[in-house]
């Protein structure tokens, strides 16, 4: 976590946009151009592309699967069936990437096999319809555990776009997609049965089911950004391509890193920039801006002092002594009234605040404008000013009779009070000046919850939150992981589940060794 120089701790375009690989750097470009399977694809993955042939081959138990490209084998192996499968995809779209032409895929099964084509840009379609009959004996060998056991093998039926299958024998052509499709049988034209998804291998969050609506593969070592709203999702996936999904798990675009990523620090974030949503990552020198609806990514140079925060809507960059907004490509000086330091920034202007007295909105060439906390009822003098979050000021009051303390929750644009609670000094010892976690229906400052539709609060003592999850706020209570709803009811966390990391419509996102999952509610 972060200092500042005060306080001290501190505290989202058509779908299936592909990157234009020809575009000079630093301009990472995206370009839509529509197939006949009603997505897009890029102008290299039209048909009649030759190049090499990489054959994939799922083991019996679908935990592994071998591909075989231009004389070079690879093993790569995913927690779920789908997992496999889309991880053997993105060695083929992986090899496309770098000769920067299509991979034709060999994708087999004892029964007969599918040809499928992938494309430099990550996409994967249907290639010419397979022959009918058993698959040619030129199958590399099956991967399998140690035990042996019956070979079967599973073919690969898709990855991130629909492929085609020829199944039957009769000739009749279905969309397939991967085992968590919602598409029916029936409505393929066929009467087999559909999978209902996989499960998690691991007890899920309070609330939350185990069956995996959403899964995607993590580059290593990195994790994903889920917008404040629950309406996006971004990650960066082994092929090292940032990708930005919608609620519904469709993929909006994707796009090649312009840096490794291993360079990332932190996760993708979504923030207001230049007054547009912006995806928003950070690199050792620069922060990084996409568009969430798609186009032309930029950056901005970041001194070896610099470093981001996001308490707001917005980044603030710290420097030695300075804070600066990015705006239009540049980083922006904010001259803060003395005594004052910036906390966060929003709509490129940023709050300067002090540790006792008003705050003030600064941005550059313009007046500082200041905000006084409003008194709430019952309220003495003002103790201090615990921290400022996104669209809050948390402020400490004295109590006009007795030794307790007056937790307020303020607008911090104009300073009015939405929600009180009358809190030990004691409860408050380890809290200070830290943030809290924010969200649409709870919001909680150390063990004091808060509801902003209602502004009602509770005292929850030796509570220490983590992160708000629609109703929930999931943290630690004496050494214990719980989720707490409003009235401060609790329920353990499973020994061995993963904390939410966020809401992706009604799906809690968890992530796994490298995977990110979405599970619905229960």
């Amino acid at each position: 976590m972060r200092r500042t120089l005060l306080f001290g701790l501190l505290a989202e375009p058509p779908p299936n946009v592909i990157a234009d690989h020809d575009s000079p750097a630093p301009v990472y470009e995206q370009v839509h151009v529509p197939h006949a399977f009603g997505g897009t694809m890029s102008r290299a993955s039209r048909p009649g592309h030759p190049g090499p042939t990489a054959v994939i081959v799922i083991a019996p138990d679908e935990r592994t699967a071998e591909i075989a490209i231009e004389g070079r084998r690879q093993v790569v192996s995913g927690q779920a069936p789908k997992d496999t499968r889309r991880a053997a995809l993105d060695v083929a779209t992986g090899h496309a990437a770098r000769i920067g032409g299509p991979v034709l895929i060999d994708a087999r099964d004892a029964n007969g096999y599918w040809r499928l084509v992938a494309t430099p840009d990550g996409v994967v379609r249907a290639a010419d319809p397979p022959p009918p009959g058993p698959a040619p004996n030129t199958t590399p060998p099956v991967p399998e555990k140690a035990g042996g056991g019956r070979k079967r093998v599973f073919v690969i039926v898709g990855a991130v776009v629909l492929a085609l299958a020829l199944i039957g024998g009769v000739g009749a052509v279905v969309l397939r997609f991967l085992p968590d499709s919602t598409t029916t049988a029936s409505e393929a034209g066929e009467d087999e049965p559909t999978s209902d998804g996989p499960i998690l291998d691991h007890p899920a969050p309070p609330g939350y089911a185990t069956t995996v609506e959403i899964t995607e593969e993590l580059a290593p070592d990195t994790l994903p950004g889920v917008s404040g709203d629950g309406e996006n999702l971004v990650y960066i996936d082994p092929a090292e391509r940032l990708n930005l999904l919608n609620a519904d798990g469709s993929r909006e675009w994707s796009v090649n890193l312009p840096f490794e990523a291993a360079e990332v620090l932190g996760s993708p974030r979504f923030v207001e920039y230049d007054g547009a949503p912006h995806v928003a990552i950070e690199t050792a020198g620069a922060l990084w801006f996409w568009p969430a609806t798609g186009g032309n990514a930029g950056n901005i140079e970041l001194r070896e002092a610099a470093s981001a925060q996001y308490a707001g809507s917005g980044v603030l960059v710290r420097g030695d002594d300075s804070a600066y907004v990015p705006i239009d490509g540049e980083l922006e000086e904010i001259d803060t009234p003395g005594g004052s330091g910036a906390m966060l920034a929003e709509d490129g202007r940023a709050l300067a605040g002090v540790l006792r007295g008003p705050w003030h909105w600064v941005a550059p060439d313009e007046d500082p404008r200041k905000v006084e906390p409003e008194e709430p009822e019952g309220a003495g003098d003002l103790d201090s000013i615990m921290t400022f979050i996104r669209g809050y000021a948390i402020v400490l009051w004295e109590m006009e009779e007795g030794d307790d303390l007056l937790l307020a929750f303020h607008d911090n644009t104009d300073g009015s009070v939405l929600g009180t609670a009358e809190v030990d000094p004691d409860d408050l010892e380890d809290v200070r000046h830290r943030t809290g976690p924010l969200g649409a229906e709870l919001a909680a400052y150390g063990p004091v919850l808060f509801e902003p539709g209602s502004g009602e609060t509770t005292v929850l003592p030796g509570f220490e939150p983590e992160i708000a999850i629609g109703e929930r706020i999931f943290g630690e209570l004496d050494g214990t992981r719980v989720a707490v709803d409003a009235s401060g009811e609790t329920v353990e966390v499973p020994e061995d589940a993963e904390m939410p990391r966020g809401l992706l419509g009604d799906r809690a996102v968890v992530v796994r060794e490298d995977h990110l999952y979405a599970i619905p509610p229960e």
